[in-house]
């Protein structure tokens, strides 16, 4: 068994040809077509901070000046 690999572009009528100087008239040959996943179109990249927003989170108003204190448990983290 020969095993022939080739790219193709589905023609506008769903058809796909398979060229190969391998291939003789006459034989029997088995095709097998995977189609690659269609590309999804990518998302908003400030998606979470629409979901942030909409949390109401609450939190000491010196959070992004003081972020390296609270996430390190330091002196100026509330409770400490």
């Amino acid at each position: 068994m020969t095993a022939i690999r080739q790219t193709a572009i589905v023609k506008a009528d769903g058809a796909v040809e398979v060229r190969s100087p391998d291939l003789r008239p006459g034989d029997t040959v088995e095709v097998i077509v995977l189609s690659a996943p269609a590309k999804q179109a990518a998302g908003d990249p400030y998606e979470w901070l629409k979901i942030a927003q909409e949390m109401k989170l609450e939190g000491p108003p010196d959070w992004s000046e003081k972020i390296e204190d609270y996430l390190e448990g330091g002196k100026s983290a509330p409770g400490s």
